[in-house]
């Protein structure tokens, strides 16, 4: 299909996406959505910048170029898949449990052939990335869903060096095996770090009596998934799937005080580092006095985890691909879709790497070993992800690094973060939550209301945002903690129309999502 020909299907559908959005899956809710869309001017709403539009293109070509292109080609389908001693049946990219590592540089091309051999509709949604409009993988928003048996290729420049991911943006699939690891490295690369490696860390359930799907379905009767009108139909599930699920939430949802309270409401009954479980741990070898660099990246749907080295400081250089001032810790607290790269001096000897889930006991473990080590470890034992009690590294400590430009915001909008009584029904309401306009050239500042007895990760695609509390620290993910407000600024420099989401996955494909819109 011609991209002028998909713009006019996409534009087609786009007045009831723009409601859908907003809504939450409720009538009383959509209701809030409805009077939100309608405030805007008719002059703006009818000159919305699609995502196949001349500013989309225009802004493509703007961006720094290297000059090389990287091929790759990725197959969604059903896979058995190891975990251990487990086989689980799953969908994924390559029949693992975490899809294949793409590394590239600054300013590279990358051009990805997605071929789908799921028997669902399915997309790849290229995660922190200030990627052009079509290209996001959002369907039916920037594009069509790719049909089981057809094929996509996602082809874009990747402008800006960092730890990134990629993962389905259809309904619950991420929550399976269709994710994997973004890196676009630093040609002039300042950190000193003499070897790279990076660890994804992940909350796992599909095929463990249960499925993502029916967990939705345990959570709430009345969502099916994909109501919002971004995740097409859902997978059929049964009712010894949804009882399993039922036991997953029944356990408690653990308590955080750097959460500000509930922590999760799924007790998931496996944790993976890079796929693997601690029975069968992924294995980090270096030399002692290896300066070596962490790319941490949460690919959970909805965990928080707390990141360690035992027996080693962190040094903290950049989050979600951001660099930032280096900081110390011993713990890095991180939210789904997070990312953090961590410095450390390689200590002889063999030690655990922990990611112990927040609020909960339980968590994944791999193993930092050097050559010399003759050292046994047993990464099983409940001492390896007890509570450590060291220096814990939370967000708004964390400053940019260099100064950043100050500047007031051209518009303002405000946003609550809402939940329907006691339902598992989420959502973005307020005067704004429908009607989030910009200008290019604009900044744009969003103040998030959270409403809410829980925290929420926020995330805006196509773009980064500071956040001013912080010293103008700048990410793409944001934890926003309960009952308090948040303020992001960004500036509208990636023209055509983008998702503003929770990133817990059960919360977004419960309404709790927004689109952010260019007009010209």
């Amino acid at each position: 299909m011609s991209s002028s020909a998909l713009s006019r299907r996409l534009a087609l559908r786009w007045g009831a996406v723009t409601l859908g959005s907003a809504a939450v899956g409720s009538a009383a809710l959509g209701s809030v959505a409805l009077s939100a869309c309608s405030r805007g001017s008719a002059n703006e709403t009818s000159s919305e910048i699609s995502p196949f539009d001349d500013e989309v293109r225009a802004a493509e070509q703007a961006r720094i170029r290297s000059g090389h292109t990287v091929q790759r080609n990725l197959t969604a389908a059903p896979a058995r898949v190891s975990l251990g001693a487990r086989g689980v049946d799953t969908w994924s990219y390559g029949a693992e449990a975490v899809g294949p590592e793409i590394r590239i540089s600054k300013g590279d091309r990358l051009n990805v052939r997605l071929q789908n051999d799921l028997p669902a509709e399915t997309s790849v949604h290229w995660h922190g990335i200030a990627i052009r409009n079509d290209m996001d993988g959002v369907p039916p928003v920037t594009q069509e869903r790719i049909r089981p048996g057809a094929e996509f290729t996602y082809d874009f420049v990747a402008p800006d060096h960092g730890t990134y991911w990629y993962h389905s943006h259809s309904g619950l699939q991420a929550d399976r095996g269709l994710f994997g690891a973004l890196v676009v490295e630093d040609p002039n690369d300042r950190t000193g770090a003499d070897e790279d490696v990076v660890i994804v860390i992940d909350d796992w359930l599909d095929g463990l009596g249960t499925t993502p799907d029916a967990v939705l379905r345990a959570l709430s009767p009345d969502v099916q998934g994909g109501h919002h009108g971004h995740g097409g139909a859902p997978p059929e599930v049964d009712d010894a799937e949804i009882d399993s699920a039922a036991e997953l939430l029944a356990s408690g949802h653990g308590n955080s005080e750097a959460l500000g309270g509930m922590a999760t409401h799924v007790t998931y009954p496996l944790h993976l580092i890079n796929g693997r479980p601690v029975e069968d741990p992924f294995v980090v070898s270096a030399a002692a006095g290896t300066r070596l660099r962490l790319r941490v990246i949460n690919a959970g749907a909805e965990t928080p985890y707390r990141f360690s080295v035992a027996g080693h400081e962190l040094t903290v250089v950049s989050a979600d691909g951001q660099d930032i001032a280096y900081t110390a810790g011993d713990e890095i607290l991180i939210a789904p879709a997070q990312r953090y790269d961590v410095l450390v001096t390689v200590q002889s000897g063999s030690w655990p790497i922990a990611a112990k889930v927040e609020g909960k006991p339980g968590g994944a473990a791999c193993l930092l070993r050097t050559p010399d080590s003759v050292a046994r470890v047993d990464l099983t034992s409940p001492a390896v992800l007890s509570e450590s009690g060291g220096r814990l590294v939370l967000e708004p400590t964390l400053r940019p690094s260099g100064a950043r430009e100050q500047r007031v915001p051209d518009r303002e909008y405000s946003v609550d973060l809402i939940q329907a009584g006691d339902r598992y029904v989420w959502g973005m309401a307020g005067a704004d939550a429908g009607r989030l306009i910009m200008k290019q050239g604009e900044r744009i500042r969003i103040v998030m209301n959270n409403n809410t007895d829980m925290w929420h990760p926020m995330h805006t695609h196509g773009h980064t945002f500071s956040v001013p509390s912080y010293g103008g620290l700048r990410r793409d993910t944001v934890i926003v903690l309960p009952r308090a407000q948040l303020a992001i600024d960004f500036d509208a420099d990636n023209p055509g129309r983008w998702m503003f989401h929770c990133h817990n996955a059960y919360h977004f494909e419960a309404g709790m999502t927004a689109d952010l819109h260019y007009v010209r």
